[in-house]
């Protein structure tokens, strides 16, 4: 049972990891330490431990004739239609100038660090060269997040659009070309 467990684990899995592992090793490489190898290989067994439960849940998702999918569209209508109701000016900042530009904010600082860009004890040794790194890159990740939402808007507008509405145009030029 285990082993069919890990067999399946490892073909769902496989190309995520191929495809992250170069990042992995790139960061290994430019900060000199096992750190990001060890929290890469530490997440890969933190899915495995999870698979199980995961098949589950698809199990009972089919069993409802639903799949995953389906609840992700789900909720998506569900968190789209109160983000639509605040406006595109509300998005942009709230979800993307403060929310994902503190994400960005991390990223940025973290490469700007692993490149040897930005040397770590240059920043402790003075504070007020910390803060304005903090300050450059977290507003670099808000103005980054806040266009990035800005793009995302339409594309999220019509695809609430195409799950809540089955009689929109797109859907009936689908439903021509099937038949």
């Amino acid at each position: 049972m285990k082993g069919e467990l890990l067999k399946s684990f490892i073909r769902s899995n496989f190309k995520s990891t191929i495809i992250a592992l170069p990042f992995v090793l790139l960061l290994v490489y430019f900060d000199h330490s096992l750190y990001f190898l060890f929290f890469f290989l530490l997440s890969i067994v933190r899915d495995y431990y999870h698979y199980e439960a995961k098949l589950s849940y698809i199990n009972r998702l089919k069993a409802k004739g639903l799949t995953p999918d389906d609840i992700y569209n789900i909720n998506f209508v569900k968190q789209w239609d109160e983000t639509r109701k605040k406006g595109l000016v509300l998005y942009c900042i709230t979800d993307g100038g403060i929310i994902l530009g503190a994400y960005l904010w991390l990223g940025i600082s973290i490469l700007l660090m692993a490149a040897s860009i930005v040397k770590f004890q240059s920043l402790v040794d003075d504070p007020g060269n910390m803060f304005a790194f903090i300050g450059y890159t977290y507003l670099t990740g808000a103005v980054i997040g806040i266009i990035i939402n800005r793009v995302k808007w339409p594309y999220n507008e019509s695809r609430f659009m195409k799950l809540t509405d089955p009689l929109n145009e797109r859907f009936q030029q689908v439903l021509v070309e099937q038949h």
